[in-house]
């Protein structure tokens, strides 16, 4: 019988080439389109592997070789190298077959290992970044996190969720799967022989799997394995995929049987990248055909990856893990690799990244945002163009969404059909006021984070108004799998991607519905409202003044007692006209900021437990001092909070059980010591009109030359440093001209105040927030605060 491969002869050869150039001008692609292996013409086309080792005189699989001849017209008895008369006659020598299936498997594997690393290190080692600009995969990769245990795929309630939880500080500014077990992806892969990797849209799937590619030809992971990279985007109808067969095409050999017996033999690494992305009628049977392939040939490795909650999850022995957000390291070694790409020399890329960290850790919202490689990307390439933040949040917040509600998508050219045929018909700027109003109906909720399922749909189904219950499942999933801004935290239980996002969609609520003047009146002095108040003040721009003078109108409606009133005057009184160079507004505040602190002193008696209160009004000064950029101010601020603990809580060591005498003796003088350094650097301020610092360093001096010439015994301790703290202050009264009957405020007194405070801050961040905002304006507000309204 005739054998099963043929190869030209040089006569062969020279009449193909004439033929080629003839009728297909010289195009080896055209030839390729044109051949058939079947008696059916409508089967087309085959790979240009078998054209070009049929044009070099190597031996070409039967089939093929007679489809070339035909194409071009030819005979291919005429062709072939000692074409035999008869096909039915056995092969001259037998010997080629045995010795074209190589016998020694492991030399077959090498040959083809480097044949397809070659064509791996061409077509995957590099990565495009969202500037276009191209690096190497390696350059750029940061090691992988995963989570071992699908947080959607455990059961909880809401309640058990949040247990031990601040929703502001802790809850997802950092993504509760975070809570559980955070593995090395690379370990991870190395452990399991079939895994599918899980991740939000950006996360580094990709990526990922093009590092392992990678790595595994040189030698770094898996490293007697072929490896085989396959995007699943590729794919357009089921029938067209067939991993055999495109295996068979990458190792280009002769002969199937050499493919299945290298598959037999369990030397393949098979990398199959974004089953989301193939589409949504196939996805079912291209899953069916990954699960008994990976069954037949069970000896390889498989590697899956997905977006979370796109598939059904039925791949029999795979391995489940999820790819986690970036912690802190990870961030800052992704952006010494991005910034390294951009500049000439690492000493460059060093001082970029220093640079950009710090002012993450200047900006905690854009810092919490930016724990996903595609976030993380889009935050450097704003900073390497702006060397620094945006001024605007609400632009990278807007660029972002426009990233995972379109863009990310369109860059790779991925045409995705989830939802229903209503949610697929919504424009991107559709779905945003969509997001919008989901975000603001949570946000107005005492638990604004997590939503029941059902609650989630009954929201999006309440904005789109002629759609189903199922429907509007159908859009959860949609928003949840095609731009991860949803995630299942639980099974049932929902919350925004990252709470930022939720954050800027309820701003931007705020603003296309006219709310402004709602959020105020019932929202100012709510802490967890306050990013949705920086980012109206920050999406108003050039009117964000009419949002500063709705708050200060506001706030007015907290200090309307007579002794809040006095408090006002006399800080008012006792700093006006002073010599020193600080704005009004700053000397007014730093001078409330000392009644408060006596104040506390006054109603708590001196009681440790609260000495975290002077912290509370020390921020307000120092949010004054930030915005007047007056350091010494600012340091002058910080230490009070310092000199307030020392000097008011001499009696707190006393709850611990008795300490030597001679702590507490040590105590006292601290107190002192801090007290005469802040009046010294308070005079050089000159905040005060009326400030005897001479006189006040006298007697805080004579004070301290006190301290140990009388060593109390446990008894009379605390009562002693009590009085040494009450002599303090009394010193510091006279000499602010303050009274004890002017910080003798009540509890709720002491409480308004503090949103007064509170309130005039938020307005200062606002004002901040909203760089567009005319001088003149704000000179009108500054003017007025914390002031009586005239």
């Amino acid at each position: 019988m005739m054998g099963r491969s043929l190869n030209a002869s040089q006569t062969g050869i020279d009449k193909a080439n004439s033929a080629l150039n003839n009728k297909f001008k010289g195009s080896r692609e055209s030839l390729a389109l044109e051949v058939s292996t079947t008696n059916n013409s409508k089967n087309k086309g085959i790979t240009l592997q078998p054209v070009h080792k049929f044009f070099t005189g190597k031996t070409v699989d039967k089939p093929y070789f007679i489809g070339i001849c035909e194409a071009l017209g030819l005979k291919w008895q005429e062709i072939a190298e000692s074409a035999p008369k008869n096909e039915s006659q056995p092969e001259k020598k037998n010997q080629e077959k045995s010795s074209e299936k190589i016998s020694d498997i492991n030399k077959l594997v090498q040959q083809v290992r480097q044949h397809c690393c070659e064509k791996i290190q061409y077509l995957h080692s590099k990565i495009r970044l969202l500037n276009l600009q191209q690096i190497d995969v390696d350059k750029l990769y940061v090691d992988v996190y995963v989570l071992e245990k699908l947080s959607s795929m455990s059961f909880a309630t809401i309640p058990k969720l949040l247990e031990g939880s601040n929703l502001r500080d802790d809850f997802d500014r950092f993504g509760l799967g975070q809570r559980g077990k955070r593995s090395p992806g690379f370990e991870v892969a190395n452990k399991y022989s079939r895994l599918m990797v899980l991740g939000k849209p950006g996360s580094g799937k990709s990526t990922f799997l093009r590092h392992l590619a990678v790595d595994c030809c040189k030698g770094e992971f898996q490293p007697d394995l072929i490896p085989i990279l396959i995007e699943l985007r590729s794919i357009k109808t089921a029938s067209q995929f067939d991993l055999l067969k495109y295996i068979h095409e990458e190792f280009d050999l002769s002969d199937e049987e050499q493919t299945k017996q290298i598959l037999k033999q369990g030397k393949v690494l098979v990398l199959l990248d974004g089953l989301d992305e193939v589409p949504s009628q196939s996805r079912r049977d291209v899953q069916n055909h990954i699960s008994e392939f990976s069954q037949q040939y069970y000896k390889n490795r498989f590697i899956l990856t997905c977006r979370t909650q796109t598939t059904e999850y039925t791949l029999p022995a795979f391995e489940f893990v999820e790819v986690a957000d970036f912690n802190k390291e990870q961030v800052e070694s992704f952006a010494q690799n991005w910034f390294a790409t951009s500049v000439q020399t690492s000493e460059e890329g060093e001082k970029l990244k220093e640079d950009f960290m710090a002012k993450l850790r200047q900006n905690k919202q854009i810092a919490d945002l930016a724990v996903t490689p595609i976030l993380l990307s889009l935050t450097c390439w704003v900073f390497s163009e702006l060397k620094d933040l945006p001024s605007k949040r609400s632009q990278l917040y807007t660029t972002g969404l426009n990233l995972l509600l379109q863009q990310w998508d369109e860059k790779r050219g991925i045409n995705r059909e989830f939802g229903s045929e209503r949610y697929r018909k919504l424009s991107s700027e559709e779905k945003q006021k969509l997001l919008s109003y989901v975000a603001h109906r949570k946000f107005e909720q005492e638990q604004y984070v997590l939503f029941e399922e059902n609650q989630l749909q009954t929201y999006i189904a309440e904005y789109l108004k002629d759609i189903s219950t199922e429907d509007s499942k159908q859009v959860l999933k949609a928003i949840e799998a095609q731009h991860g801004l949803f995630i299942e935290r639980a099974q049932g239980i929902y919350s925004f991607s990252h709470l930022t996002f939720q954050e800027y969609l309820t701003a931007q609520y705020i603003i296309d519905h006219q709310q402004v003047e709602n959020l105020v009146a019932e929202h100012l002095t709510h802490e967890r409202w306050r990013e949705v108040f920086l980012l109206v003040a920050d999406l108003m721009g050039e009117s964000a003044g009419d949002l500063l003078l709705l708050m200060q109108k506001e706030a007015q409606k907290y200090i309307n007692t007579p002794k809040l009133q006095e408090l006002l005057r006399w800080a008012d009184e006792v700093t006006a006209g002073a010599a020193g160079d600080v704005k009004p507004v700053g000397r007014r505040a730093l001078a409330l900021t000392i009644a408060y602190t006596n104040t506390h002193a006054n109603i708590y008696g001196y009681d440790y437990d609260y000495t975290y209160d002077y912290d509370y009004t020390n921020t307000y000064a120092n949010t004054y001092a930030d915005a007047i950029g007056n350091t010494d101010f600012k340091a002058y601020a910080d230490a009070i909070i310092l000199a307030g603990f020392n000097v008011y809580a001499f009696g707190a060591s006393y709850d611990a059980g008795m300490p030597d005498p001679y702590d507490v003796a040590d105590a006292i003088a601290n107190g002192y010591a801090d007290a005469i350094d802040l009046t010294r650097d308070l005079e050089k301020l000159k905040i005060f009109n009326s400030f005897n610092s001479t006189e006040l360093i006298k007697q805080l001096e004579a004070q301290k030359s006190h301290i140990y010439a009388h060593i109390y015994d446990e008894k009379q301790q605390q009562k002693e440093s009590q009085k040494f703290a009450e002599s303090l202050q009394e010193s510091l009264l006279n000499a602010f001209n303050l009274t004890r009957e002017k910080v003798d405020l009540s509890r709720d007194e002491i409480s308004r105040l503090e949103n007064y405070l509170y309130a005039n801050s938020l307005i200062i961040q606002c004002k901040q927030a909203a760089v567009e905002m005319p001088s003149k304006t704000w000179e009108a507000i500054e003017e007025r605060m914390l002031l009586m309204d005239k």
